[in-house]
């Protein structure tokens, strides 16, 4: 497992695949007897750690504390566009969300457990922002349902980090065109 400091000291996680303490953030989906899916609520850290490498094994690439404002939702500029903080997990192409408990949240701790969101991020684009004067943030768009975000990440090496493992999770489960098909040129 690797560890970065994020904002004002806060740790970033990359996770690797040995390292089942920090599976639990991402909610866990089970299949019921109706067939629906749910997510599996467990009571203790231990029940929770195995219950998330029993069913979802491998998949948190990063997560930490993000600031997040809204540029566009559904093609237009809202009203009122705030910072909000988040703890941040990305889970295979999905990102999860979850608020803040405390005015000053710095640590994992000071967020909800329950989930706020979820949202898919393949086929969408990230980018590191042009700006000197904030290296520290990446935008992230969804142009088909045009939506766009951008994040911070508390220092450039944070920015670079989510940067490159959302690059990845953008490009996976893309349709690939395969190599056979004939050409009209």
């Amino acid at each position: 497992m690797f560890g970065f400091y994020g904002l004002f000291g806060r740790k970033v996680l990359e996770v690797s695949k040995r390292n089942r303490l920090y599976y639990t953030l991402c909610p866990v989906p089970r299949v019921g007897r109706n067939g629906y899916r749910s997510h599996l609520k467990a009571n203790s850290s231990v029940e929770s750690e195995e219950l998330a490498v029993n069913l979802f094994p491998g998949t948190v690439t990063i997560q930490g504390v993000l600031r997040r404002k809204t540029l566009l939702k559904e093609g237009k500029k809202p009203t009122v566009a705030s910072w909000t903080k988040y703890w941040v997990a990305l889970c295979g192409a999905k990102l999860y969300y979850y608020s803040a408990k405390s005015l000053k949240p710095t640590e994992r701790k000071h967020f909800k457990s329950s989930l706020s969101k979820s949202v898919s991020v393949v086929g969408w684009m990230v980018m590191m922002a042009d700006d000197p004067e904030h290296p520290d943030v990446f935008q992230l768009t969804d142009s088909e349902r045009g939506n766009s975000y951008k994040f911070q990440a508390g220092n450039r090496g944070n920015a670079m980090l989510w940067f490159k493992h959302l690059s990845s999770a953008c490009q996976s489960n893309r349709q690939q065109v395969p190599a056979n098909l004939m050409s009209f040129e």
